[in-house]
């Protein structure tokens, strides 16, 4: 019975990792750069205002710090699948549109391989690419329509080890991860009045895959008998990858037929990764109340990427270096009571960050925007009553606003909904014979 159902479980991951993709928005501040940053909260700390350095919970996987491996059961297999559904208004002080979004958002899973030393594997969301939009031009006396869209967006796979080491409380983790993704961009630029004349169509992809590195320590430090500290931190190499470059100009008459097509290609394009810094910390207090901060750091500035991508910048003004602060709580009734309610967890967070790309708007002004988030959300125990251990359904709440730094820019707000369930099976033990 346990055999056939760590086969199910495999044969699950297998096909949801297939079908994986980077998850979509409906940002036009997607068409630059790598489009929409996700970062790698994912189960609890998505409530908690998306917190993780100094988070250490056997409930399930934090990727966001892999030294949190090591807090893992040694009889334990945890197994976690997130989906997300955002509904998003975007408006400009005129005109306003709203859209719906939403898919699978991740899949981690961790397990022990030795006393303080755990494994983590999973499919997380790096970036997200969405929109379409257009606007109505006139040039000598000729009325046309620009519209533009794209999707696509980055993925990673990553595979991490977290190590506690013996008699201190200093734990030491590391990921590997394999990133990769296809990011599109359409441009058509159709004529209106102007017998004869062409419309002009150009599709662009960048497509890019490489490697990246996460390493991360926490350290635990017991306050009293009810009060426990960790402070985690976690550093991520600048990576100068590459990306493959294609881009399709097609002209067209009214009547649609082709008058010509020209393709450009570019293999070992500038596709760069940042440094990223972060450090935070956890206060439980009797594994009833979690409290915690994180910073992060994005060293977005000298990245370099490739200027065929048209997005009207140049190396100098395109990036921003990115900070992001968060805070966050979780709070339990009664860890050791058997009643449902009391064992439900309650969550809640805010955070903020800058954005670490530049937006060119009518005015020829390169600004970035502020961003501003809030999450609530419960965690609902469920019970296995044959090994008596806990799995919980996550529901999580957040709301974001995306305020630009120049007034004649989009401004944008989402309301999003995720559900997310940890599975806590008791696997690894060996049946006593009499």
């Amino acid at each position: 019975m346990l055999r056939n159902k760590k086969l199910l479980f495999i044969a699950i991951i297998a096909c949801l990792v297939s079908s994986v993709r980077a998850q979509e928005t409906n940002s036009p501040y997607s068409r630059y750069g790598y489009g929409i940053l996700k970062d790698q909260a994912v189960g609890p700390s998505k409530a908690m205002g998306g917190i993780g350095y100094g988070l250490r919970h056997g409930q399930s996987a934090n990727p966001m710090n892999p030294a949190s491996y090591s807090r893992v059961d040694s009889l334990t297999f945890l197994f976690d699948i997130g989906i997300s559904a955002t509904y998003g208004k975007l408006s400009d002080g005129v005109n306003s549109k709203s859209d719906y979004n939403g898919g699978l958002d991740y899949i981690t899973i961790l397990i022990p391989l030795a006393k303080g030393l755990g494994v983590s594997a999973g499919v997380l969301p790096y970036s997200s690419v969405g929109y379409k939009f257009g606007s109505t031009e006139t040039t000598n006396d000729l009325s046309y329509i620009k519209s533009f869209s794209g999707s696509g967006g980055l993925s990673q796979i990553y595979l991490g080890a977290g190590y506690k080491l013996a008699r201190t409380g200093l734990s030491l983790g590391a990921n590997a991860s394999y990133l990769f993704g296809t990011i599109e961009h359409t441009r058509s630029i159709p004529s209106i009045g102007a017998t004869g004349s062409n419309t002009s169509a150009e599709y662009s992809r960048l497509r890019m895959n490489t490697f990246k590195f996460d390493l991360g320590l926490q350290y635990e430090l017991t306050l009293s008998k009810k009060d426990k500290l960790t402070i985690g931190a976690i550093y991520s190499p600048k990576i100068n990858s590459k990306g493959d470059y294609e881009n399709i100009h097609y002209e067209l008459a009214t009547s649609g037929s082709a008058v010509s097509a020209d393709t450009t290609a570019y293999n070992g394009v500038d596709a760069g990764i940042p440094a990223t810094y972060g450090a935070g910390f956890s206060l439980n207090r009797d594994n009833k109340l979690v409290v915690g901060a994180d910073v992060t750091y994005q060293k977005w500035n000298d990245v370099k990427y490739s200027k065929y991508m048209g997005d009207g910048l140049n190396q100098s003004d395109r990036f921003n270096d990115r900070w992001k602060y968060a805070l966050g709580l979780e709070y339990m009734i009664d860890p050791y009571d058997r009643s449902f309610f009391k064992r439900v967890k309650f969550r809640g967070g805010v955070n903020y960050s800058n954005s670490y790309m530049n937006v060119q708007n009518s005015d020829n002004k390169i600004k970035g925007y502020d961003e501003y988030g809030a999450t609530f959300g419960f965690g609902l125990p469920v019970r296995d009553n044959l090994g008596g251990r806990f799995s919980y359904i996550n529901i999580n709440f957040e709301y974001k606003k995306v305020k630009p730094a120049v007034t004649n820019m989009i401004k944008e707000e989402y309301f999003g909904i995720s559900l997310n369930m940890n599975i806590n099976e008791f696997w690894f033990f060996r049946k006593k014979i009499d």
